[in-house]
């Protein structure tokens, strides 16, 4: 089995959140809308489901409206937007937001895009700077989906409200941050907040998206009126209790989680000392714990993701959400990374369920096809 250093773009459903959903799929499978006895139970599962992740989020339970992912929950926190609104954004985000914004952008929404970020760290004078007055929205993720950069925005709200009389609306991207870093929406004062079970141990095919009180928002989907019409559709009851369930483990182990996937990284740091020439692009320490983005120069990524997957280890080209996309990220321009090593890119991201050993393995395999590469000249 594949050694697998890609747990940005997905993680595994653990047993016993399979174990937590399995009645609510097999046996109590009613309707969460239907009036009768079986129905009334899967709604009781499905709120109590709702008001566990609120609470591991700090949020009210009736902020919580249930998607089908992060993806979604970005659209339905963008189709509010009007021609002629301003929005503050930047190429780090997620190609869910990035490419729903340019889309919108050829329906008259005016998008100021931030042109560069340090290691994936937005300055906040040049986020201030951005728009000649305040943004109608600001979209920011929390925690970089490729650099693991984790962006200071009760800073940025400042510099937003110092430049402008006033902090504005913001929709935050946390599908990296939570279950992995503390998220308090209330605390971060957004008025949405997206994320995605999967990528914190639950199941595929359930996220969330946090609308704080007073917030409204333009349905994406219309029929039987739903989650407050928010977003129509009969809800997943087995995927939310599986959600709740895989998030609740996930805050109850955060820190150990982030201590052992620490040791991990810098495991896999030595192991890669052999390898020549390479430079991480992202924080190095004061981001996500779990994420690596290296560039090897002369080396290309798409080759040596090949090479590796041949060897049984499985990694990433940068942002690696975009059907298996090998084209360079748009955000490596924001880093700074020259253009001839924009394609020597590679994520890794460990999972802290991996063993010491398979990390020190798969960083000798790493050091050891980026060497037989770079003698190829390939």
């Amino acid at each position: 089995m594949a050694i697998f250093l890609d747990h940005n773009s997905t993680t595994p459903c653990l047993p016993e959140v399979w174990d937590a959903m399995r009645p609510w799929a097999v046996e109590s499978w009613a309707n969460p809308a239907s009036a009768h006895s079986p129905g009334r139970a899967a709604r009781r599962a499905l709120e109590t489901a709702r008001e566990e992740i609120a609470s591991f989020v700090g949020a009210w339970p009736d902020e919580v409206v249930f998607t089908s992912g992060a993806t979604e929950a970005n659209a339905l926190a963008l189709a509010g937007l009007k021609p002629g609104d301003l929005v503050a954004s930047s190429h780090l985000e997620h190609p869910s937001i990035r490419e729903n914004l340019l889309a919108l952008a050829t329906k008259g929404i005016l998008v100021h895009w931030l042109p560069k970020a340090e290691r994936g760290i937005i300055s906040p004078a040049d986020w201030a700077d951005l728009c000649p007055k305040v943004p109608n929205l600001q979209v920011v993720t929390l925690a970089g989906h490729e650099t693991g950069a984790i962006q200071d925005l009760a800073t940025l709200r400042q510099a937003t409200a110092s430049r402008h009389g006033e902090p504005g609306h913001w929709h935050l991207d946390a599908t990296q941050a939570v279950g992995k870093i503390p998220v308090d929406f209330h605390r971060l004062e957004a008025s949405t907040l997206s994320f995605s079970a999967h990528k914190f141990f639950g199941p595929k095919g359930v996220g969330a998206l946090l609308a704080r009180r007073g917030t409204t928002l333009t349905p994406l989907l219309h029929g039987g009126g739903q989650q407050q019409s928010r977003r129509s559709g009969t809800e997943p009851v087995a995927l939310a209790v599986g959600m709740a369930f895989a998030l609740r483990l996930a805050v109850t182990d955060m820190a150990t989680r982030h201590e052992k996937c620490l040791a991990l990284r810098d495991r896999f740091k030595t192991a890669l000392e052999s390898a020549g020439p390479w430079h991480i692009l992202g924080p190095d320490t004061s981001g996500l714990s779990h994420v690596l983005l290296i560039a090897f120069p002369g080396v290309r990524a798409d080759m040596a993701l090949m090479a590796l997957d041949l060897e049984g280890v499985a990694c990433s080209a940068g942002a690696a959400c975009s059907s298996g996309s090998m084209l360079p990220s748009p955000a490596l321009e924001l880093l700074g990374v020259p253009k001839e090593h924009r394609r020597s890119v590679i994520r890794f991201s460990m999972g802290p369920f991996l063993t010491g050993d398979e990390v020190t393995r798969a960083g000798e395999m790493v050091a050891k096809v980026i060497r037989r590469l770079r003698g190829a000249g390939a």
